[in-house]
């Protein structure tokens, strides 16, 4: 079988080759070629060491950075275009017991059959020889990829007693391919689940959150729902606990357990509410309130690993997505909401859309935009400067408050929204 390679590709092989070191293609852009695509990234491998690799590479084909000494990984960047490769030395690897990512010994090897004996399932652990066109396999790869099977390339146990992270690898690779997953080694996985425990959280927020975009990665898969077959298989697994394990500690949730479709939101959302969605139906699920505390143990440094700006926005979007769904009492009180969510009123709408229809707010939203509500306090008719020029005792520490108290009367009143008018607010505002 011949596989699509680049002219830079072909050369940089025979750089390789006439210095004695064969260079291969492997894991998913050959998986994915068999499948007829190659919508991934070209990972690289050989016998060749990293000091090697410097010394006969020429400096005006590639920058090389070495990525990795220890495990032999490096970067290649083509000078002619945008292309880049990583590239990584034929390899065993020792680990420690407890299913740690990390190898605890690593040893450069020539052999490649030993080389594919650390990998992980049979479809990534499939070799194409650049030179030769020609692949090699030695796990039955090329049958499990056409089955659309993910198989461990040696017993279950062996695999995942290495690197825990791998059960997780296991379920996105599966989504995102829209594979099936070999019975012997999804019950491994489940058996030895215990060793996600030492699992870090930024590995953890990688994985989860490729899992709940799964039905994005490849377009030509067709892969409908993957994201919601992914928790389905997580919550088989019982991986949640370890996933958030501060959150279960901080509500004291020992036992979580989630039954039935407790995904509702998350199955009908895309993309761009997909990580809200997923928080109130988990948080819902095992029975913990939903509140900024529990957004943040969810999806912070703690959990999911967003930066603090994200998780802020999100907690805001979700809260307001719940003062939506429990109603307002007045149209006041809906003017008054959308004027201090207006950052995010829209991703608000979008979130109560998935279960409820939010179409008055958006109608009411676009009102008060035509008819020059103020929606910041930009848009207020003064300013610091005003306020500075007609109340010079005024102490600037309350300016802010002030403003923000001129604002809420304006979105009542837009009427008011003059600087005389305003000015005068001000004053028996101080007066009283």
């Amino acid at each position: 079988m011949k596989i699509k390679v680049s002219k830079n590709l072909i050369e940089l092989s025979n750089v390789f080759n006439e210095n004695g070191h064969p260079l291969y293609i492997v894991g998913g852009y050959v998986r994915n070629a068999i499948l007829g695509f190659c919508e991934t990234d070209i990972d690289l491998c050989g016998t060749a060491t990293p000091a090697e690799v410097l010394e006969f590479v020429p400096k005006n084909l590639y920058n090389i950075e070495i990525v990795n000494k220890k495990l032999g990984t490096m970067h290649f960047h083509s000078k002619h275009n945008d292309e880049v490769y990583e590239y990584t030395t034929f390899r065993a690897e020792n680990y420690l017991p407890g299913g740690k990512h990390s190898p605890n010994k690593v040893e450069f090897v020539r052999d490649i059959t030993q080389d594919a004996r650390r990998r992980d399932f049979t479809a990534n652990a499939i070799y194409y020889d650049i030179k030769s066109e020609s692949i090699i396999d030695f796990y039955n790869g090329v049958k499990d990829t056409r089955q659309k099977t993910l198989r461990t390339v040696e017993t279950p146990e062996f695999v995942f007693a290495s690197d825990g992270l791998r059960m997780l690898r296991l379920v996105r690779i599966a989504c995102e391919l829209n594979f099936k997953i070999n019975k012997q080694s999804f019950d491994m996985a489940k058996s030895m689940i215990d060793n996600l425990k030492d699992i870090s959280k930024e590995r953890f927020s990688k994985e989860i959150t490729s899992i709940l975009f799964a039905d994005y990665k490849y377009a030509s898969v067709g892969a409908v729902d993957a994201h919601i077959k992914g928790v389905k298989y997580l919550t088989s697994l019982g991986a949640w606990k370890y996933v958030f394990n501060d959150l279960f500690k901080q509500y004291n949730i020992t036992n979580p357990k989630l039954v039935g479709n407790w995904f509702e939101m998350l199955q009908q959302s895309t993309a761009g509410y997909r990580i809200c969605a997923f928080c109130i139906d988990f948080l819902r699920a095992v029975g913990i309130k939903i509140e900024s505390k529990s957004i943040a143990l969810l999806l912070g440094a703690s959990g999911l690993s967003f930066n603090k700006k994200d998780v802020l926005k999100y907690t805001r979007i979700i809260l307001g997505f719940l003062d939506v769904v429990g109603g307002f009492a007045s149209t006041d009180q809906k003017r008054m909401f959308i004027q201090k969510n207006i950052d995010i009123i829209d991703d608000i709408i979008g979130l109560t859309n998935i279960t409820s229809n939010a179409q008055d707010l958006k109608v009411l939203k676009n009102l008060m935009i035509v008819s020059n509500v103020p929606l910041k306090i930009g848009d207020l008719a003064i300013n610091g400067n005003d306020l500075i020029s007609v109340f010079p005792k005024l102490p600037k520490n309350q300016f802010s408050q002030i403003l923000e108290h001129l604002l809420n009367i304006c979105c009542i009143a837009p009427e008011l929204n003059q600087r005389a008018t305003l000015l005068d607010i001000v004053s028996k505002y101080i007066n009283k």
